[in-house]
């Protein structure tokens, strides 16, 4: 009788193969979601934000992760952040008034589930995206276990909008957040994150309104 071993068996997905894949964070640009993070965004991951409704400051959370500072260790090669099925209009006025560069952020709309996790792991297992930012209303966890190594394998970060209800059912993603505007604040229930236990982090309006980075 022939012995299997897991090495032989193809298209199997390990979860501590990416263990030592994930080497640093970005700052957020918040100190208190910093510390909560244990640094900030961790790159390259998957992070999941869910909330039930948009323009409460969830994009202006991502400030930080998404521009591109200039580092002598790496090579001078830019990287485009892609925006996938987004709810509303990106403007370039206002990604310039965020210190954003209007010509690194390309757009695609995508009707269909698959179309956009097919689109979204390519993206992000190409290696030229800083990072992928996509709205998805139903994804199976397989379908999770692929863009978080894809994420993994390309080096960057896949941010995926969900609603709330999808708290309930566990997934692979390295950090899932819940987000839920209470005026005059932005509460930021950290749901999973790996290394550190969940908590909760509550931002001010003054936070919220404060460019990272500023």
């Amino acid at each position: 009788m022939n012995r299997v071993t897991l090495t032989d068996i193809p298209l199997l997905w390990r979860a501590q193969s990416l263990a030592s894949v994930q080497s640093s964070c970005v700052p957020t640009g918040y100190e208190e979601l910093d510390r909560a993070l244990g640094g900030g965004w961790p790159a390259p991951s998957l992070i999941e934000l869910l909330c039930e409704e948009y323009g409460v400051g969830e994009l202006r959370l991502l400030l930080g992760l998404l521009r591109q500072e200039p580092s002598p260790l790496d090579p001078p090669v830019r990287k485009v952040v892609l925006w996938l099925s987004p709810p509303f209009e990106l403007h370039a006025v206002a990604l310039a008034q965020y210190r954003l560069v209007p010509e690194d952020h390309w757009v695609c709309s995508v009707s269909r589930p698959a179309d956009l996790q097919w689109a979204m792991t390519q993206a992000l297992r190409s290696g030229a995206c800083l990072a992928v930012v996509a709205w998805a209303q139903r994804l199976k966890t397989a379908a999770l276990r692929t863009l978080k190594l894809a994420a993994m394998t390309g080096r960057g970060v896949g941010v995926l909008f969900r609603p709330m209800s999808e708290a309930r059912i566990a997934s692979p993603a390295t950090l899932r957040i819940a987000l839920r505007a209470q005026a005059p604040a932005l509460d930021l229930s950290i749901l999973k994150i790996q290394g550190r236990r969940p908590s909760i982090v509550r931002i001010t309006p003054t936070d919220v309104d404060q460019s990272p980075g500023e």
